[in-house]
């Protein structure tokens, strides 16, 4: 029965480091995992803040149709020479020009706010923003990148209003010879809308948040954006995570375990004052090894050598099936032949080396 024990042990050997093997695959597989999503994560985080920018460009583009709009031009500079009240019939002249000029801008580079801006940031007229409707006295000079177009300079922020919203500014000349007359601001807001068209061009899932909360989110198909919602809990500590507060952007987290992000500050005024963004991934991970026979598909299986381990197995069966022909099968035989021959009186004794 030699041959027998030390095929056990051998097995036993084969089996526990198959499943050592196994074990450190899972372990190894989970690993690279999640250094391929940080690496993802921080990629998506890149491409978002590419993304604003080169949005940013394109919108600016836009505003050139309203900067060198003579209509606008003139009533600004006849904003910015009134002292006192602004006259009501430039208002409503500029007002006309800037519905002229913002119906032939394609609805997919559309503002969702246009505002004129005379000399010393009064809104002489404006597209879009409600919340201002008659109000004579409302002014945006007093933001920089408002400022910087009064003053020549074309720029872009993130304004942290009611909502959070992209904002392109630029100046517009009546007089070369002179400082511009006032300056035209486009302002994008960042809602759902906003959201699910960065996602769908960057395929990144992405949610926006101000104030300790998200605003909106967005993710490509089989991601569940309700899950972004998890950075509720998780922002305030998240805020004053030190590389955060230094970069502008944190190192990836784990949210409720199931799934990871990466928090960035939004670019201009409102990312100084807490808003950002956030970008998710699902964790590619098995909880054991047995979970590898879910994770593989069609074409993994077609690439495992079914070959060669029905070939081990056939080999093992066959050699376990040898020894124990021969140590058991054998023996016995042996016995039973002998014992009749014993029984016949054949032979006088059993001799039991025989049966080794």
């Amino acid at each position: 029965m030699l041959a027998s024990r030390f095929w056990y042990v051998v097995l036993a050997l084969v089996l526990g480091a198959s499943i050592f093997v196994l074990l450190l695959a899972t372990s190894m597989y989970n690993r690279a995992g999640l250094r391929a999503m940080d690496e993802g994560l921080s990629s998506d985080s890149q491409v978002v803040s590419w993304y604003l920018k080169n949005d940013a460009r394109e919108r600016s583009a836009q505003l050139i149709k309203f900067a060198l709009n003579q209509d606008i031009a003139k009533q600004l500079s006849k904003a910015s020479a009134a002292e006192g009240k602004i006259p009501s019939d430039v208002r409503d002249k500029l007002l006309d020009a800037l519905k002229k000029v913002n119906s032939r801008i394609p609805e997919e580079d559309a503002f969702d706010a246009v505002f004129a801006v005379d000399q010393n940031g009064r809104v002489v007229a404006h597209l879009g923003y409600e919340q201002a409707s008659g109000m004579e006295d409302f002014e945006l000079g007093g933001y920089p990148v408002v400022a910087d177009a009064l003053h020549g300079y074309i720029r872009d922020d993130t304004l942290q209003l009611d909502r959070l919203y992209r904002v392109v500014a630029r100046p517009v000349e009546f007089d070369l010879g002179s400082m511009p007359a006032g300056a035209v601001i486009g302002a994008r807001v960042i809602d759902q809308k906003f959201a699910r068209t960065l996602s769908q061009r960057t395929g990144a899932a992405v949610a926006f948040y101000m104030d300790g909360a998200s605003t909106v989110s967005a993710a490509p198909e089989g991601f569940d954006k309700s899950q972004l919602d998890q950075i509720n809990s998780d922002l305030s500590e998240a805020l004053l995570d030190e590389n955060y507060v230094s970069v502008g952007r944190s190192p990836a987290r784990t949210l409720g375990g199931n799934v990871r992000v990466v928090y960035s500050q939004l670019p201009g005024e409102a990312g100084q004052l807490g808003a950002g963004y956030v970008v998710g991934r699902l964790p590619a991970q098995v909880d054991s090894p047995l979970a590898f026979f879910k994770q593989a598909d069609d074409k993994d299986k077609a690439q495992a050598n079914v070959g060669l381990v029905a070939g081990a197995v056939a080999i093992a069966a066959f050699l376990g099936l040898i020894f124990s022909f021969l140590e058991h099968t054998r023996p016995i035989n042996t016995f039973k032949n002998e014992c009749i021959k014993l029984a016949k009186g054949e032979i006088d004794q059993l001799t039991p080396s025989k049966f080794r």
